[in-house]
């Protein structure tokens, strides 16, 4: 069976019309009309139906069938081609949320060093959501993902890695400041800053405010972690972050929140359910897997 066929089948399907698909593929109505028979042909079975009387198609049961498994089929195709176009590259294309890379990279990075890893590297930063996409699409080998919870998407295979709370950070001099402990009912009157969309931080956060019914003011987003932490330095709001994105160096002060049930930031070491790893790769795999037992140690 030509691959091409089920292509030209699945957008006669979406529009219907011989001549416009045919004139979106830059090919002859007759090779559209060829694709067809072959495979109704194959199938034995009839995939679209001629209305002679009102000149219309009409997709019968049957086509509907076979035009959903061709989506998977030319979507799996397309992963497959970026899969392997990127198998002939040495470097290794890894998705790196900004958090998780400052807790794990400097952990790492004498590892990396020696293997002989650290410029095989291609790094990709953006947040946790962001980057599930890009490897369910195929472009990235391996990433470093944050989640609620833990993390379970098909098609990708997540091995955890460690787990922390989050918590409100605050400046020195913030009137929260001298305690220990917070409960977020606690801060209606409370400026947020926080981190944009795409970050787990933002699921954290809505799950704090939907379980409380509290929601604080939020005066400002930005996407680089670095930023939100001078804000909230500078006293401009107060945070929820995760507790390893805050190091002593910062300055800042951390309380815990007292919700029960509350979520926790998940780290998961994920990879495509059928990536074939070249042997970089599954030196990579190894060394991340291998820093389990090092992170619940820290």
């Amino acid at each position: 069976m030509n691959t091409r066929d089920l292509d030209y089948f699945q957008k006669l399907c979406e529009i219907k019309n011989f001549s416009q698909v045919a004139q979106s593929f830059g090919v002859t109505q007759p090779t559209i009309t060829m694709a067809l028979k072959r495979l109704e042909a194959h199938f034995k079975i009839q995939l679209i139906d001629r209305d002679q009387s009102h000149g219309q198609l009409r997709v019968t049961p049957a086509g509907a069938q076979l035009a959903a498994h061709a989506a998977v089929i030319t979507h799996q195709l397309a992963v497959a081609e970026v899969e392997l176009a990127r198998a002939r590259s040495t470097k290794i294309q890894l998705g790196l949320p900004p958090i998780i890379g400052s807790f794990y990279f400097p952990r790492l990075a004498p590892a990396l060093l020696q293997a002989g890893l650290m410029d095989r590297l291609q790094t990709h930063e953006a947040g946790s959501t962001r980057l599930l996409e890009a490897l369910k699409a195929g472009h990235l080998d391996v990433a470093l993902l944050g989640s609620i919870g833990p993390l379970a998407v098909a098609g990708l295979t997540a091995r955890p890695l460690a787990s922390a709370p989050f918590g409100l950070v605050v400046a020195p001099n913030h009137p929260l400041a001298k305690r220990r402990s917070v409960a977020f009912a606690e801060l209606s009157e409370t400026p947020f800053v926080t981190l944009s969309e795409g970050f787990v931080h933002t699921k954290a956060l809505s799950w704090f405010t939907r379980t409380t019914g509290v929601h604080p003011s939020i005066v400002y987003r930005t996407p680089d972690v670095a930023i939100l932490k001078q804000m909230v330095k500078a006293g401009v709001g107060a945070a929820l972050l995760a507790s390893v994105a805050v190091t002593p160096g910062d300055g800042l002060v951390t309380l815990t929140l007292t919700e029960p049930g509350q979520p926790t930031f998940d780290m998961a070491l994920v990879t495509g359910s059928h990536l074939v790893p070249t042997p970089a790769v599954t030196q990579l795999l190894t060394l991340l897997a291998n820093s389990q037992g090092e992170t619940h140690a820290h």
